[in-house]
């Protein structure tokens, strides 16, 4: 749960120094060590400096304005953003950022983050500046909302769809089905929240059920009033009718909260936009229609794409759509701003449409990318693609080729990232085939390699074996070759028996 506080600002410096260094002591020990209380921020200057700067320019053009900005407070409990995680500092952060675009859209803003507060919450301080960059003017707050009540229904609704709790239960919403048996029956209460219902139930708009009142003889008014203490603006709805069942016939009016919620302002407002969101669902439920390839008749069954193929899996989703244009139009802003040139322009329009309506962007980029499939099939360049060892990533790029030679504006640029992504997907798909391949490969050619080894360690032994048996043969063939000769010398000439004479030894 949040809570919200807004506050003036006369001198935006003075409140973004406090909002860095804190005051008293705190502010001397974090400029005498040189750090600060900042947890995070963001905005939408280039540094803190020159949203400062920013802000007190504008005061030099609007010489008549008496504040430089407005500071925005939200505070978290500690059970729903914890100060020690550093991704609810940023979930918290990147929240404030955009309920400043919620309450005031065309002006500039800074977050800061604190975490250092009495009771440790998680808190941010977002500064908003005093000026309107769609009408040049300083911020209307009575268009922009900044007061305190509308501030808080605001918050109360962002967080919800962010999934934050809200502050306090939401007490329950009378119904007129039920608070109408309060009244006493064919009372002039009675039978007006009558007929207010019927034409709410009849109505599909909210300028329809005014033409159902005015048929019905009822009177819609509508009141503001203005606290002179506090400023808030608060607006409420009466309705006026003839009594024609009374004493006396007479006109007279009820307040619509006497009558019951859901026939007050916010109660009406809040019907209407659940009937347009159920309206949407279903068209945002529903299957994109399948496109099947326009591939001649006479074409091979070869030729025909894989089941799995990737160009054919690949889907695009609306939140891709919004994304990209609210990217493009932060960037279209800061290029403006660098450039001196005011943002408010044709292609800032078209981006502000292509995030509103992401589904006409999603529609259209769907049909580009469906016209290049079935161009890029009916073309003789599939059939070599088929055959290539990565046909998905040079469809992806056929592709990407026919998107991007048709971004002319930031929207089409768009749809060619979408295209992109898509292509991004078939490159990794690709990458991750490839590691597969060389993998294998390098398997294939250690087994070769040991194979070999096994082969030269066997032909080594074998060289081994035939050595050591040429060497025992020619061993036993000298010894047999000696043997030889030995006898055949003793055959040729015999030996004499050597005579113990000396004398006698010669003949003598």
């Amino acid at each position: 749960m949040s809570t919200t506080h807004v506050q003036s600002l006369p001198n935006v410096r003075g409140r973004m120094s406090y909002t860095e260094f804190g005051e008293g002591k705190r502010r001397r020990a974090h400029l005498e060590n040189g750090t600060d209380r900042i947890a995070a921020q963001m905005g939408d200057a280039a540094s803190r400096g020159d949203f400062i700067v920013y802000c007190e320019g504008q005061k030099h053009r609007h010489p008549n304005a008496v504040n430089e900005g407005y500071e925005l407070r939200i505070s978290w409990a500690t059970d729903e953003l914890d100060p020690s995680k550093a991704d609810d500092i940023q979930r918290g952060m990147e929240y404030a950022y955009t309920l400043c675009h919620e309450l005031a859209p065309d002006s500039m803003c800074w977050v800061t983050m604190h975490v250092d507060g009495e009771g440790g919450c998680v808190h941010a301080h977002a500064t908003i500046a005093n000026h309107d960059a769609r009408t040049g003017q300083v911020i209307n707050k009575g268009d922009t909302s900044l007061y305190a009540p509308r501030v808080k229904a605001v918050n109360d609704e962002l967080s919800r769809e962010n999934g934050f709790s809200v502050l306090g239960a939401d007490k329950e919403m009378s119904l007129w089905e039920q608070k109408r048996e309060t009244f006493q029956p064919g009372s002039f209460d009675q039978r007006l929240g009558d007929r207010v219902a019927a034409a709410r139930d009849r109505s599909s708009t909210l300028d329809e059920f005014r033409r159902n009142l005015e048929l019905s003889g009822v009177t819609l008014k509508e009141t503001t009033k203005t606290d002179r203490k506090t400023g808030e603006v608060t607006t409420g709805w009466s309705y006026k009718a003839v009594d024609e069942w009374g004493p006396k016939r007479r006109t007279r009016k009820r307040r619509a909260s006497n009558l019951a919620d859901d026939l007050t302002r916010e109660g009406i407002e809040a019907y209407f936009d659940q009937k347009q969101r159920e309206l949407e669902v279903p068209q945002q439920d529903a299957p994109a229609p399948e496109v099947l390839p326009d591939v001649p008749e006479t074409a091979e069954p070869a030729a025909q794409p894989s089941a799995d193929f990737a160009l054919d899996v690949y889907d695009l989703d609306r939140a891709y759509v919004s994304e990209m244009a609210s990217d493009l139009q932060k960037a279209h802003i800061h290029r403006s701003r660098e450039e001196g040139k005011p943002f408010m322009d044709e292609r800032y329009e078209r981006l502000v449409e292509a995030r509103n309506h992401p589904d006409e962007q999603l529609a259209k980029l769907r049909e580009d990318v469906d016209a290049a499939r079935r161009e890029f099939y009916a073309s003789k360049e599939a059939l070599d693609t088929m055959q290539h060892p990565c046909p998905g990533l040079l469809a992806g790029m056929h592709v990407f080729a026919k998107a991007r030679c048709n971004a002319r504006d930031p929207v089409s640029r768009m749809m060619a990232d979408m295209t992109a992504m898509m292509l991004r997907m078939m490159i990794q798909d690709v990458l991750a085939e490839e590691r597969r391949r060389q993998r294998e490969e390098a398997e294939r050619r250690v087994y070769e390699s040991r194979k070999s080894m096994w082969d030269a360690e066997k032909r080594l032994k074998a060289a081994e074996k035939a050595l050591s048996n040429e060497d025992e043969r020619e061993t036993k063939a000298h010894a047999k070759t000696m043997q030889a000769r030995y006898a055949r010398a003793r055959s040729v000439s015999p030996s004499t028996p050597r005579s113990a004479d000396k004398d006698t030894q010669f003949g003598e």
